[in-house]
């Protein structure tokens, strides 16, 4: 049974459509992450499950419970829907201790001393946080002070958590070690969490499953090595790119017994694709390849297109190696080893292959076909989003 379900909801803030006929359902125990750019509806949708923001239309069942139904007429206050809501700014008093922070939501509801006193250590030993009771919030660090914050989300033993972007005020590396306290809580505790950021790598690291929005929009609802390998769109493509993502525009054609794309932005420039695209053939096209999943040699073929090197740039293990396109601006990256680009020099002219990527309509910028690796068979999209088969 689903832990969290959000039917055809919908919200305007000021002619602003926030969201646009949004349903969902989180898994009970599930790890749910909503990813998206700023300003795409994420928070508004989380804001509107925990009763903070009232929608338009539809419906939001927690548990059993319709907790919110505008055609019939329920709308359950936050306080009583029995969830937790760990927020981006901490929100802690500033006059109480770190105890009598996580304490608060237990004193409101008037819980006895003892189980109070046991319930609050057992929080604060949850978040490794078993020694700081007496200080004040002033005396924290950052990723302390979060970890209070979700230290009182959690001592009211709520089923389902919700987290809007509880780390993005912390400094990189204590971003990664909260990000596995978060993981490891959630399984601890065996709550359902709905989580909201707008970094993809979180997102990759946490979730079970990840719901993409664009403009109050759910346009994908997959694992994230799916939305990763098989982005649903080209927005999607681009907006899971670390660094960045290769998209380039062209038209896929056949010459002799190869099938190549011909990018916009560079005419003498002939990509080879495999077979599986045949299907595509004089079809103007969006070609979605990550970094990692270009090759590039020193080794020219005298009938592909020859790219120059803009720049060679190590990044720890790791080299980006930029190439121009045509007289554009536009470029293709390609991320391999130290080893395999130790030979590859500026100005350089080289070849590239391109051993995975996605291929999307160029009108309506949904996925049509992925190729490489092992192919993995996820079915193809119509230009409405619909699976073909």
């Amino acid at each position: 049974m689903p832990s969290i379900v959000i039917d055809s909801l919908s919200k305007r803030f000021d002619g602003v459509q926030a969201l646009s006929n949004v349903s969902l359902e989180i898994r009970n125990r599930e790890f749910m992450v909503l990813l998206g750019p700023s300003g795409c509806g994420k928070t508004t949708l989380l804001r509107c499950v925990a009763g903070l923001e009232q929608p338009d239309t539809g419906s939001i069942q927690i548990g059993d419970r319709t907790v919110y139904s505008r055609s019939e007429g329920i709308d359950i206050p936050p306080r009583e829907r029995r969830v937790g809501m760990v927020f981006q700014n901490y929100a802690l008093y500033p006059h109480m201790d770190v105890f009598e922070n996580v304490a608060f939501g237990l004193r409101m509801r008037k819980t006895r001393k003892k189980e109070l006193q046991s319930r609050v250590t057992e929080a604060l030993e949850l978040v490794n946080l078993t020694g700081l009771e007496k200080r004040s919030p002033r005396q924290l660090s950052g990723g302390q002070r979060q970890r209070v914050a979700v230290a009182r989300t959690l001592v009211t033993k709520p089923q389902e958590l919700l987290f809007d972007e509880p780390l993005s005020n912390l400094d990189p590396k204590l971003r990664v070690s909260l990000r596995a306290q978060l993981r490891r809580l959630h399984k601890q505790i065996g709550a359902t969490s709905l989580y909201v950021t707008h970094d993809q790598n979180e997102a990759m690291v946490l979730a079970d499953r990840i719901a993409v929005l664009q403009d109050g929009v759910i346009v994908q609802v997959d694992e994230p090595r799916t939305v990763y390998d098989h982005p649903a769109t080209v927005k999607v493509a681009e907006f899971t790119g670390n660094p960045k993502t290769n998209i380039l525009s062209g038209e896929i054609n056949r010459s002799d017994d190869r099938l190549i794309l011909i990018p916009d932005d560079d005419p003498y420039c002939f990509i080879e694709l495999p077979d599986s695209v045949s299907g595509f053939v004089g079809r103007r096209v969006y070609l979605n390849c990550r970094p990692e999943q270009v090759e590039i040699t020193s080794h020219l073929s005298d009938d592909l297109g020859r790219l120059p090197v803009l720049s060679v740039m190590p990044d720890g293990s790791h080299v980006f190696v930029h190439l121009r396109l045509g007289d554009t601006m536009q470029q293709i990256i390609a991320r391999g080893s130290v080893h395999e680009f130790a030979r590859i020099r500026r100005n350089e002219l080289v070849a590239l292959n391109v051993r995975r990527g996605n291929i999307f309509d160029f009108d309506t910028e949904y996925l049509l076909h992925s190729f490489g690796y092992e192919d993995s068979g996820r079915p193809a999209l119509s230009e409405h989003g619909v699976e073909v088969t």
